[in-house]
């Protein structure tokens, strides 16, 4: 029940979850929408995205910078729920009107338990949230492995085939020979990339994992939240 034209935060957390930059899962900061799909981005994650892609984050639609557009209803909602957060929060501290976020910790020790109960739940829904986006990552490069791998033995297989041709003169066997060193040492390269990052990326699933199965505190759920967005998105690696 809303009172004194204060929205609950039950609401105002659901608003926000309609907001949300797919990129960074935060609500959207400066939006963009995609023309193909009306996906919703902050235009800082979707300019880091367009330097190593050329598709869009979700529907994969092949995209330039003008296919995101401003969306200046994404960004009157962000300014409402800004303003309906201080509101609710102002009921909590007299002295100053904080953001009520995911971060006001600060604010725990002043707040009823139903409050702090509800930071709980929004930052251990968003950290799930961001274990499956990594997840995903983790697969597609055991995807991306794979078609490596199959492309080494493709490479194997063409390069003894060109070799057993008897009219190969000696200069022409000597340039296959080189072109097929140059190509397996990048396949290797890359293949030792993307083992690299699904063995880190396979070892923070398992700790982040555990460390919410052991959660019980709201500031566990933060430390864990700011382990995760270390990660992602702007370390997304393009091989």
């Amino acid at each position: 029940m809303m009172r004194d034209n204060i929205i609950p935060l039950t609401e105002i957390d659901s608003l926000s979850k309609e907001i949300e930059c797919i990129m960074c899962l935060n609500i959207v900061n400066d939006s963009r929408m995609c023309i193909h799909c009306s996906a919703i981005v902050c235009v800082k994650c979707i300019e880091s995205w367009l330097n190593k892609q050329k598709s869009c984050p979700k529907c994969s639609h092949s995209v330039q910078e003008i296919d995101f557009v401003k969306c200046r209803l994404a960004n009157k909602l962000v300014d409402f729920i800004e303003t309906s957060k201080e509101k609710c929060c102002s009921n909590y501290s007299e002295e100053t009107a904080k953001p009520c976020s995911t971060t006001c910790k600060n604010y725990a020790h002043k707040q009823p338990d139903n409050h702090i109960d509800e930071d709980y739940k929004q930052i251990m829904t968003l950290n799930y949230k961001l274990i499956d986006f990594i997840r995903k990552r983790n697969k597609d490069n055991q995807e991306k492995l794979n078609a490596t791998e199959l492309a080494i033995q493709m490479l194997f297989d063409d390069h003894s085939e060109n070799l057993k041709h008897k009219n190969t003169d000696q200069k022409a066997t000597e340039i296959l020979i080189k072109e097929t060193e140059y190509l397996f040492d990048d396949y290797q390269q890359k293949k030792q990339v993307y083992n690299d990052l699904i063995k880190t990326d396979q070892s923070l699933i398992n700790d982040m994992e555990r460390r919410l199965t052991e959660s019980k505190t709201l500031s566990d759920q933060e430390e864990i939240l700011q382990i995760l967005q270390k990660h992602i998105p702007s370390e997304r690696n393009s091989v």
